[in-house]
């Protein structure tokens, strides 16, 4: 072989290797892209999914906050103003009386406040109804109720009357 035939051999084994390098590189190239332009599909899909449950999802929350506006008034009646907490006072007073039961309420950090009644459990049952069933918003934190003693029989409470000691949150507007 001659220096000629020697050059276009060399020459050509080396094209024929840069062309088998140049098609991997780029058969790599078109299978990457392939890769990327399916996680792209994914992804555009899943953000139309995210799309159409969030306008979902908002036209939740607009018919939650149209259903609380219009129960707002009627919400903030069950509040107490704290500078006209006399008529709550008045009202428990009230209905304590239409229930047969003797009162005392010691509102030393209000809005909590402690209630004692003495009266007969039916009536205790009553009152506690026109507590639950009542305008105002309130918590009651603890109930004691125990059969009452021989200081309370001596005072005119009959002996199967009961004291009950109420321990009570009132939600307030302030």
């Amino acid at each position: 072989m001659n220096i000629k035939q020697k050059i276009f051999l060399v020459s050509g084994i080396f094209l024929i290797i840069i062309v088998f390098l140049i098609s991997g590189v780029i058969k790599s190239m078109v299978l990457e892209i392939k890769k990327v332009s399916a996680l792209i599909g994914q992804s555009q899909q899943k953000l139309l999914g995210l799309e159409k449950t969030d306008q979902n999802y908002l036209k939740q929350l607009e018919t939650d906050y149209q259903e609380i506006s219009d129960n707002l008034a009627l919400l903030k009646s069950g509040l107490i103003d704290s500078n006209q907490a006399v008529g709550f006072f008045m009202a428990l007073e009230q209905a304590a009386s239409s229930t047969s039961n003797k009162i005392e309420i010691k509102a030393e950090d209000f809005p909590s406040l402690t209630i004692e009644l003495i009266g007969s459990f039916p009536n205790l049952m009553r009152f506690l109804g026109w507590l639950e069933k009542g305008k105002y918003f309130l918590e009651i934190n603890s109930l004691q109720i125990r059969a009452i003693g021989e200081k309370e029989i001596l005072e005119g409470f009959s002996p199967g009357d009961v004291k009950t000691t109420l321990k009570l949150k009132i939600y307030t507007k302030d």
